[in-house]
C-alpha cells in the first residue's frame, strides 16, 4: 500500500536535518518501510541519511 510521495527538489533551498515523512500507528506490531525511488529526468537517484524509530 502506497502511503505518500515525497519530492524534495528545490531550485533555491538546501535543507538539512528535516523530518520529511512521519508515520504513526495505533497498535504495536512489526512493520516494514519500503522506499521506492521514482527517478525522473534530471533526478535519477536519492541520498538518505537514515531512518529513526521512536518508541513511547
Amino acid at each position: 500500500m502506497k502511503d505518500t510521495t515525497v519530492d524534495l527538489k528545490s531550485p533555491t533551498t538546501t535543507k538539512y536535518r528535516d523530518a520529511i515523512w512521519t508515520k504513526s500507528w495505533s497498535n504495536q506490531s512489526r512493520r516494514t518501510i519500503k522506499i521506492v525511488i521514482e527517478g525522473t529526468s534530471g533526478r535519477p537517484s536519492i541520498t538518505t541519511d537514515g531512518l529513526v524509530y521512536l518508541k513511547d
